[in-house]
């Protein structure tokens, strides 16, 4: 993985504040666990080829322990090893590899872990970087190669024969694949995946269905740059053949993608190409295979909707469940998966706390055999308008208590619904005004990125209120709590409509109120009409018959047209929460149809959706919002570990 010229390297850095992928630092450990000093300087060795099954050859940089000669240090290391699909773009700006920023590249190597006894490997997957091959994203074929690049990386020299998985983002949803495809007894004794996703379709890609605008165009637009850029600067004897499989590798993929995904190709739905690179289709053999995980995500990341889905289902399977089934309150929690969930975007996961010592005491433990004092709470959850650190063990919180919530007229929201009917109208726009929560989290938090750095506060993160303009989106609101609250939990918004056109979208927010009138959103969903079917099998209902989490099977199958001027109901899953209710302040629902640049209508779509008038009915038999509420001392505090 070659160093970029120092243009592309200013470039580099700029186009990554925007969007793409990486991190900060992390939780704090224990007090009476503290990390070993620096005890090695770092070695390295740049573009190692790694042969695969097939022929293809394969780039890695290996890292390793050194004497004060710089000579190899002697005895046997442990090895934690990187899969990248972003090549030099890792080294392209190494200023952010401080802790200190909020930004750190997984990328280069990780010079506080090889100080202290470990060797780092990072590899350029299969059709990027400096490799050979053509990208295939998350696929088999990658799967298979991450098996095999384990295998390699225990034989190392000086390596001690066990494997540890590091990265955030899509490198850390392939550390399943791999764990997936070497089974049980495997040299990888723990994983440490940093802003994962359990489901690339419904995270990030198409979002109810909906188009995931600016999530895919950022994506697409800035991997498809970086396949050229290490194509052209890659330091090996395989430019010509890497160069000619780099622009075959954007017309199959990124071409093909952006193409399929804004008109009616087969990627627009959830079948065989999304649900293989699915990280829930896998998770059985992940913890068939014992390998301990720690995951670090963020409430206003772009995947947030899944992380606390991929505790559930780690936690469910290992007490005999099936994927997709909600823990049990009174089930064993196995303290081998552990997930801290903070107030964080993509690129700032773990800004403000310690990742280097908390990823250095799970593979000391791990990795070396240590006792490095990991325990307590399994789930480390920061509060959304607190910064409190709460503890849990259990998903859905049985802390929580569902409770419906019914609009009313003039715009009320009550847990008493109203016993008349009414209705509100809202005009179908494609495009909303983009100062938004969507904005920042589907940018992957890079705009906020950019404001902190100037020392400006990002003015549509903490406030909604331009997104709730008449006639554009209705609002309901409760009256003010007596006593504080904490929402806690996947939550779902069931709206009862008419609609003058063949297909609807909706877009629900979930905001709290302060008494100045000033909306903070806490998190939002969304739900394209045509593809309201509900998979009763794989959603969760609170006890009151409402649903907590609607599942939708979003495939060509389960597409339907929505009947003309007919009352049809909407079940709209919006992502989990742990949110403070202040008492004095309110809480506020906005019903809308677009949530841009988040969503965006694919042509065909547009085309059944455009001079939609839309009536929201509320009443006997009309909408409601389900949302888990809790006082706010049913969670205990803890630190963030």
């Amino acid at each position: 993985m070659p160093a970029l010229p120092a243009f592309l390297s200013r470039f580099l850095a700029v186009a990554l504040l925007a969007g793409l992928c990486l991190v900060g630092s992390g939780p704090v450990a224990v007090a009476d666990w503290t990390p070993a000093p620096a005890s090695y300087g770092m070695g390295e060795q740049r573009e190692v080829p790694v042969t695969m099954a097939d022929g293809t050859v394969l780039r890695a940089d290996v890292y390793f322990p050194t004497r004060p000669d710089g000579t190899a240090a002697p005895g046997s290391f442990p090895v934690v090893l990187t899969q990248t699909p972003y090549g030099a773009l890792m080294s392209a700006a190494p200023g952010l590899t401080d802790p200190d920023a909020g930004l750190t590249l997984l990328g280069g190597g990780n010079k506080y872990l090889v100080q202290r006894g470990y060797i780092n490997v990072i590899v350029d997957v299969r059709g990027t970087g400096g490799s050979q091959g053509t990208w295939d994203f998350l696929g088999q074929r990658e799967a298979q190669d991450g098996a095999a690049l384990v295998r390699w990386a225990a034989a190392l020299p000086n390596s001690s024969g066990v494997v540890g998985l590091d990265g955030a983002s899509y490198m850390a949803i392939n550390q399943f694949f791999t764990v997936a495809e070497l089974g049980p007894g495997s040299p990888v004794k723990a994983m440490f995946p940093m802003v994962p996703s359990i489901d690339p379709y419904r995270d990030m890609v198409f979002p109810g269905g909906n188009f995931g605008a600016a999530s895919n165009v950022v994506y697409l637009a800035l991997t498809g740059f970086m396949q050229l850029v290490n194509a052209v600067t890659a330091g090996n004897p395989d430019l010509l053949v890497v160069l000619l499989q780099r622009v075959a590798g954007l017309l199959t993929f990124h071409v093909s993608t952006l193409l399929q995904g804004t008109t009616d190709g087969e990627l627009v739905y959830d079948g065989a190409y999304w649900q293989a690179r699915s990280p829930r289709g896998v998770l059985d053999d992940v913890v068939r295979s014992g390998v301990p995980i720690q995951m670090m995500g963020g409430w206003d990341d772009v995947f947030e909707r899944g992380q606390l889905h991929l505790y559930n289902d780690l936690q469910s399977i290992a007490a005999g469940g099936r994927a997709g089934q909600p823990m049990r309150p009174e089930q064993a929690v196995d303290p081998r998966y552990r997930l801290t969930m903070g107030p964080w975007h993509h690129v700032t996961v773990g800004s403000g706390i310690d990742v280097d010592r908390l990823r250095l005491q799970w593979f000391d433990h791990y990795l070396k055999g240590l006792d490095t004092g990991i325990g307590g709470p399994t789930l480390r959850l920061n509060e959304v308008g607190t910064d409190r650190w709460v503890g849990a063990t259990h998903f859905p919180f049985p802390q929580a208590t569902p409770t419906a919530l019914y609009p009313r007229a003039n715009g009320g929201l009550s847990t008493t619904a109203s016993t008349t009917s009414g209705s509100d109208t809202i005009i179908y726009t494609p495009a909303a005004v983009p100062c938004n929560r969507g904005l920042d989290q589907a940018t992957a938090g890079g705009l906020v990125a950019v404001f902190n750095a100037l020392r400006i506060p990002p003015p549509c993160a903490h406030n909604d209120n331009l997104t709730q303009l008449p006639l554009l989106g209705q609002t309901y609101t409760t009256e003010p709590f007596s006593t504080p609250q904490v929402i806690a939990g996947p939550m779902s918004a069931s709206i009862v409509a008419t609609s003058s056109r063949a297909d609807t979208q909706f877009a629900v927010t979930v905001s709290t109120v302060a008494p100045n009138g000033v909306s903070t959103p806490v998190s939002s969903g969304s739900l394209l009409g045509s593809q309201r079917a509900v998979d009763e099998a794989q959603s969760w209902r609170a006890p009151d018959g409402n649903y907590l989490l609607p599942y939708h099977p979003f495939t060509r199958e389960a597409a339907q047209p929505v009947p003309v001027f007919s009352r049809v109901r909407y079940d709209i899953e919006v992502p989990t929460t742990v949110a403070r209710v202040e008492a004095g302040h309110r809480l506020r629902v906005t019903v809308s149809s677009a949530d841009t640049p988040r969503l965006l209508s694919t042509p065909l779509d547009l085309l059944n959706q455009l001079g939609g008038v839309y009536g929201i009915k509320w009443g006997p038999g009309g909408s409601l919002v389900e949302i888990p509420l809790a006082p706010v001392d049913a969670f205990a505090e803890a630190p963030p570990a």
